[in-house]
């Protein structure tokens, strides 16, 4: 799945927003607390989270690229597979900027990720929608805490 969505913002102040966010995870996810200029590209860590039916499961997220201001990409492995997200960012010429988000999974076996492929394709539009709220709420955000 992928969303291309136009923002009102610098390039930096997302992903400085962006950042944060991942700062703020790996904190959650270790117990101590960790800043975003220590997060890096080849990062790894365990964390808990829950699955669509509320079941709590382990996953170790890597982050394969981490360039500010153009990249974020992760990978988050689990007993199911591995979901794979990534924002490009990139100045636009009217000053603003393009976010390129992309989602996708891979399942540990063939059904697995027929299965995601088909649940995909049916909800698409919504998944679609949901991050397009989420890189709205962002660009709100870094609107609201900028300084000046």
């Amino acid at each position: 799945m992928e969303v291309n969505q136009k923002l009102n913002v610098e390039a930096k102040e997302f992903f400085d927003t962006l950042a944060s966010s991942v700062a703020y995870d790996v904190s959650q996810a270790q117990g101590k607390t960790v800043e975003p200029g220590q997060i890096y590209s080849g990062l790894c860590y365990k964390k808990k989270m829950k699955n669509k039916l509320g079941q709590e499961s382990g996953v170790e997220v890597v982050i394969k690229q981490f360039v500010s201001p153009s990249c974020y990409e992760a990978e988050f492995h689990s007993s199911q597979g591995t979901t794979a997200i990534l924002y490009r960012i990139e100045d636009s010429q009217d000053g603003n900027i393009v976010v390129h988000y992309t989602e996708g999974f891979e399942g540990k076996h063939g059904s697995g990720s027929t299965n995601y492929k088909v649940v995909s394709w049916l909800y698409a539009r919504s998944a679609k929608k949901r991050i397009s709220r989420m890189l709205s709420s962002m660009e709100g955000f870094i609107k609201e805490h900028r300084r000046g």
